[in-house]
């Protein structure tokens, strides 16, 4: 069959077969092998985001563990730590037994192995900077401490004086 084509003829067929042969070529291995480039490259964009997800995810653990640790050992220190006589030396040491209108203990709430206390605290006729020595006494007690909540209010007879409510709560473990 070939042989019955002339000279020019059987250069078109040739071309054609070559064509034919790049074009499978082509989208039998080149095609392919360049898609799935594509999407390897995309699974390693989408990984490596992944990565940086897990490794944002390690820190956050690693800091709450080093945080847990600390609670730990505050309650391991905590012999004879009663909050509500922490509470009250510290309001007489920073604003004066005579400011202190009530402290009222809450009832304890449990959770899992922990037992937390509360205390809710009326003081009057405090300076801003009394305020602010009571919640950084707060902060630096020796056994897990915060300030739940704190309602500030100035008083009428003298704008430089504040009345204040607050709940603070303390952890501690069940025996």
């Amino acid at each position: 069959m070939i042989s019955q084509l002339n000279q020019r003829e059987r250069i078109f067929v040739a071309v054609g077969v070559g064509l034919l042969v790049l074009a499978l070529v082509y989208f039998a291995i080149v095609a392919p092998y360049r898609s799935s480039l594509r999407k390897l490259d995309q699974q390693i964009e989408a990984r490596s985001g992944q990565l940086q997800e897990v490794k944002l995810l390690q820190a956050s653990y690693l800091d709450l563990k080093q945080q847990m640790a600390q609670v730990e050992r505050l309650l391991d220190n905590r012999q004879g730590f009663t909050s509500v006589t922490f509470i009250e030396g510290l309001v007489e040491q920073t604003a004066g037994r005579e400011n202190l209108l009530s402290m009222r203990p809450q009832s304890p709430e449990s959770r899992n192995e922990f037992i937390i206390d509360a205390v809710e605290i009326k003081l009057e006729k405090l300076t801003l900077e009394q305020v602010l020595e009571l919640l950084v006494g707060i902060e630096e007690a020796e056994a897990p401490m915060q300030v739940k909540t704190l309602y500030l209010k100035q008083r009428f007879d003298d704008r430089s004086l504040l009345d204040a409510t607050m709940t603070v709560t303390s952890l501690r473990r069940k025996t």
